[in-house]
């Protein structure tokens, strides 16, 4: 800061009430002034002699001789030396005398040198402000009260994209994204530590209005980048959690842990040390490991023999006491290769052997029962879906069961959806074959040479596309094969069938040598096998062999007992699965009761599923289950309309040739179409075989 004494014109003499005017025009010339004070006798300030007080009094009367004192002005005020110009810049005058604090004048200054050397101060400081304004670290935003930008230093350019150029004395939203610069001066309120961020850049920023009288005026944004101060804390924040991990680790690890430094005192250890060797472990901490071995806790001291050896070292103390140890000595090493750190594991052998006793005893005891629970788990799986409360299905399972215990072949007879397949899982799971493979297989749903392979394998590959493979009877070696609809199979894949039966051997399809199988055949027809046979469909010989134990397994309507507790059980089943809650009405139970069932336990699984999933109310009505049940019989599709008289035969045959195709292109194959047109698979053949002659 500039004081007066800085800038006046320092004096080594003043006039005196005896000078004339001619002297002190000299004087003034000579120290290069615009004026002078004048004392008196006794050296006290008079006022000063200028050069306009000289021309205020004209020169017609003027000569050299007359008194300085004629000349005197008091429009004038005393300055101090220790005066700062800011505070004297704006007094009235055009010059002043300057007194030193002994009240002596030591100088003049005039009020045009006041305010060029302040003005020559706020420039340079002006200078100083923008030198310190554009080398701050930190990014610098300032904007008026209006939102025009004032300020942006160099630092700040980056984080808002733009420059100095481009952004002084533009809107602040019209160059850069807000900051909320504006709501600081709508508001008025500071806001301190608000962060964004630019890119991968993060920022802090303090926004601070502007004021002047109490009034704002702007506001300025200072933003630090801690980009790099973020990634600092990060890695401070994950070092202390990977110290506060190994601190867990070494604390909840099971074996002892010493940790000495190079003289053998030990730094840290874990409650394992106490437990495995009956001591309080704390104590241990900031003692010399050599006191331990003094009072024979441990035998011999490690810490010696890792320095001696200056290598790894293992120890066996205790062998025959309770706590048989073995003891390893690690040396830790710095830069120069000195040992600074040993860290000693302390394991008890002896929880080791009796863990691996135990180990052992619970393996024979997991063996011993795991094949009894994964029994229990199929059996109990498989019942859920043969509920029942009627005897004469009671005595099915229960003949079922008795069976299971034997190897000889089973033929289930019953309706389709009756649940053989159920009934013939069951007899898998509770024989000795249960761990064993279970194999299923539809003898009706592949042509006869795609079953041929299933059955008994390929040996020779007959092309590239058909490579050779095993057949479930090789596949299901020590288990069971389970043969649907066993009826629709060719007379001479029985044939092959038989020889297994009789022989337990297999042929496999192109294979040189004979195999020799393990397995059980259970087999289903929806037809009693007797009635095929009769017929000339199925092998007599095969039939004998193969019905040792026939059970006929009841439709669902010839065991009305039955069919409420399946109802509640697949409604149940419905409701976990697709997360609702649905209950059926009495009537609509009555219903269910009243039904023929002719798909048995599938169609009831259907039926229920379907009728969970469309009811719009949690109580599904009498009303839908009508019109789920009945809707066949109620289908428009089922009615034949025609247009106009043409002759019977002709009708026939077009409505035929009508329902194989469409039966064709709903099921895919002759079997599935035969299925559901009623028919024999030959008279759909035939059908297709004269439709194309025809279209020829």
């Amino acid at each position: 800061m500039l004081r007066v004494g800085q800038v006046m014109s320092r004096l080594s003499v003043c006039l005196h009430s005896y000078h004339t005017i001619g002297d002190a025009l000299t004087l003034i010339k000579e120290k290069k002034v615009t004026g002078l004070p004048i004392l008196n006798d006794q050296g006290r300030l008079l006022g000063m002699v200028t050069k306009e007080q000289i021309f205020e009094k004209g020169l017609e009367q003027f000569s050299a001789e007359n008194k300085a004192v004629d000349y005197l002005t008091t429009r004038f005020l005393p300055l101090k030396e220790d005066a700062l110009i800011e505070e004297v810049r704006d007094l009235p005058f055009d010059i002043y005398p300057v007194l030193n604090n002994q009240e002596e004048i030591t100088g003049v200054v005039t009020k045009y040198s006041l305010i060029q050397s302040y003005l020559q101060q706020a420039e340079l400081r002006s200078q100083e402000l923008e030198a310190v304004f554009d080398s701050a670290h930190n990014g610098i935003l300032a904007i008026n009260k209006q939102g025009i930008i004032t300020s942006l230093n160099p630092a700040a350019e980056r984080p808002t994209r733009s420059t100095k150029e481009k952004a002084v004395g533009h809107f602040l939203n019209d160059i850069i994204i807000p900051t909320g610069l504006l709501e600081v001066v709508r508001s008025g309120i500071p806001e301190f530590g608000a962060k964004f961020k630019v890119g991968r850049r993060l920022y802090i920023s303090n926004r601070t209005p502007i004021l002047k009288d109490g009034e704002v005026v702007g506001a300025v944004g200072v933003f630090q980048d801690v980009s790099e101060i973020e990634k600092v804390l990060q890695e401070l924040r994950s070092v202390k959690q990977l110290n506060e991990e190994l601190q867990t680790i070494i604390a909840s690890s099971y074996d002892g842990l010493i940790i000495c430094d190079g003289q053998g005192e030990i730094l840290r250890c874990n409650p394992a040390v106490g437990r495995i060797l009956d001591v309080t472990w704390t104590e241990l901490v900031g003692r010399p490991f050599k006191d331990f071995v003094d009072k024979g806790i441990f035998q011999k001291n490690i810490v010696h023999l890792v320095k001696k050896q200056d290598a790894l070292v293992s120890l066996l103390e205790r062998p025959l006491a309770k706590h048989s140890l073995v003891i390893t000595g690690n040396p830790v090493y710095s830069e120069e290769g000195e040992i600074v750190k040993i860290v000693i594991n302390i394991r008890d052998m002896s929880e080791l052997v009796f863990l691996r006793e135990a180990l052992e005893e619970s393996k024979q005891l997991s063996e011993k029962y795991q094949s009894q629970i994964a029994e229990m788990r199929n059996h109990q799986e498989i019942g859920a879906e043969l509920r029942s409360c009627s005897v004469i299905m009671n005595n099915v399972m229960d003949l079922a069961i008795r069976v299971s215990q034997v190897d000889s072949p089973v033929v289930l007879i019953g309706e389709q959806g009756v649940g053989k397949e159920e009934i013939a899982r069951l007899i898998h799971v509770r024989s000795k074959r249960g761990q064993a493979p279970f194999y299923k297989l539809n003898c009706g749903s592949l042509p006869n040479q795609l079953l041929e392979i299933e059955l008994f394998g390929q040996g020779i590959p007959l092309d590239i596309a058909h490579r050779g493979k095993k057949g479930i009877f090789e596949l299901a070696e020590k288990g069971t094969v389970y043969l649907e609809d066993i009826g629709k199979m060719s007379l001479s894949l029985q044939q092959r069938l038989l020889r297994i039966l009789q022989d337990k051997i297999l042929q496999v399809s192109g294979g040189k040598e004979p195999i020799s199988v393990d397995i059980r055949i259970i087999a289903s027809s929806s037809r009693p096998l007797k009635e095929l046979v009769e017929k000339g469909l199925f092998h007599k010989d095969l039939f004998f062999s193969l019905n040792v134990v026939p059970i006929k397994v009841p439709a669902l309507r010839e065991r009305k007992e039955d069919l409420i507790p399946l109802v509640l059980f697949h409604l149940e089943q419905n409701n976990k699965r697709h997360g609702l809650d649905k209950v059926f009405s009495p009537e609509a139970v009555q219903l269910f009761l009243n039904y023929s069932w002719l798909g048995n336990v599938r169609e009831l699984a259907n039926v229920i599923e379907r009728l969970v999933v469309t009811s719009n109310d949690k109580f599904i009505s009498a009303r839908e289950v009508d019109l789920v049940l009945y809707e066949k019989e109620q289908s428009p599709l089922r009615s034949v309309t025609v247009a106009g008289l043409i002759p019977l035969k002709e009708a026939i045959d077009d409505l035929e040739q009508q329902l194989v195709t469409l039966a064709m292109k709903q099921h895919g194959t002759t079997i599935k179409a035969a299925e559901a047109l009623g028919v024999n698979q030959s008279t759909v053949v035939r059908k297709l075989k004269r439709l194309k002659n025809n279209q020829d």
